[in-house]
């Protein structure tokens, strides 16, 4: 009976102790709300008949976060998050939220493991620093037409591209001044959320996309330094009438931070990404950008400059842009905890290959933002 009584004792205490090591599931709302209005400019007319370019309008984006965390035994962190906004990269009526991001995850001693939809581990990659609506990589685009401007971003692929994917990140290693973080992403295909590949993919997108990023983070006082090289990989179509041939596409990018100045760069080659397999596109694919950044107190400026070229299947099939170049200025000034005010100046030229013919134009744009 003793020895009953002494089993039931401590397993009565290690329950115990066991729940006082975790804790209660926090669950937390936020997001934003953006308004933006522009003046914008494109040379080259849109195909479709009868129709002229507008110079101006309003727009409003807005998004809205759920997120879990809670605490386990030994020192085991784990949540999830969901993430829903009505962006749909464009200026027209938007205003059904859609799914963005919705991922578990669980991080220690071990790393960080994220399972879902979510970025992958190019978000450790860096280029030139921006500001407010983010300039070269910002909401500019949302002002331009996907079928006669392209869509270069500073790191040639969508980064905040959605698919279905399991990503690792490893803890950061090293001493107090030199830290070294790995990242690994693996995404079957291109689907996402709810979506099943059941078939080979067919006519465009891309099976078996691993990325892998590695983050240097050192300090030379008084300067600070990030350098993040990359790599993407991907399985194109095997079967259809666009059949994407296998890619594998690598970058660096570097960014210094000085006494509030953060100068950035970085440079990309994307290989045969959104190429066909009939080998009848070998013209280069890369993009290049650097930029100057400046934050003191409530203000924030910036400057940057993007160049580059290769296929982009959304002005027509095959159709390859000599140069694309944008240059962006921009101005934040935070007047309280959350409410931002934002002015952007994107000004770009683009050369297409099969028409010769050039984009010259601009997005001018004035931004009010509340972030709670």
């Amino acid at each position: 009976m003793r020895k009953i009584l002494l089993a039931t004792t401590a397993l009565v205490a290690f329950a115990g102790a066991a729940q006082a090591a975790e804790s209660p599931i926090q669950v937390t709302l936020g997001g934003s709300v953006d308004f933006r209005a522009a003046l914008f400019h494109e040379s080259n007319a849109s195909a479709a008949a009868g129709r002229t370019r507008n110079s101006g309008d309003f727009q409003t984006e807005y998004d809205l976060t759920i997120a879990a965390e809670g605490k386990g035994a030994g020192n085991i962190q784990y949540g999830a998050l969901i993430d829903l906004n009505n962006d749909r990269d464009d200026a027209t009526d938007s205003s059904t939220p859609t799914m963005q991001q919705a991922y578990v995850w669980m991080s220690g001693a071990f790393g960080k493991v994220l399972l879902g939809d979510e970025h992958g581990a190019t978000d450790l990659f860096v280029y030139a620093p921006t500001v407010g609506e983010g300039q070269i990589d910002g909401s500019y685009t949302n002002f331009t037409d996907t079928s006669t401007l392209a869509q270069f971003q500073p790191i040639f692929f969508d980064a905040t591209e959605n698919a279905t994917k399991a990503t690792y990140y490893t803890p950061k290693v090293g001493n107090a001044n030199h830290k070294i973080q790995l990242g690994a992403s693996f995404a079957p295909s291109s689907d996402k959320g709810s979506d099943t590949a059941l078939y080979n993919i067919n006519d465009g997108g891309y099976e078996n996309v691993i990325e892998a990023t590695a983050q240097y983070t050192g300090t030379f006082s008084p300067v600070s330094v990030v350098v993040s090289p990359m790599m993407i990989t991907g399985e194109g179509s095997t079967s259809g009438a666009q059949m994407n041939r296998d890619f594998t596409a690598w970058g660096v990018g570097a960014q210094a931070m000085y006494a509030g100045f953060t100068l950035g760069a970085s440079y990309v080659d994307a290989g045969h990404y959104n190429t066909t397999k009939d080998n009848s596109q070998n013209d280069d694919q890369d993009v290049w950008n650097v930029g100057l950044k400046y934050e003191f107190d409530k203000v924030g400026v910036a400057a940057n400059y993007m160049n580059g070229e290769g296929y982009q299947p959304t002005l027509g099939a095959g159709t390859y842009v000599d140069d694309f170049s944008a240059l962006g200025l921009g101005a934040t000034y935070t007047w309280f905890p959350g409410l931002t005010t934002a002015a952007d100046a994107v000004f770009f030229d683009q050369n297409r290959k099969d028409t010769g013919a050039n984009n010259i134009g601009h997005v001018l744009m004035l931004s009010q933002k509340m972030t709670f």
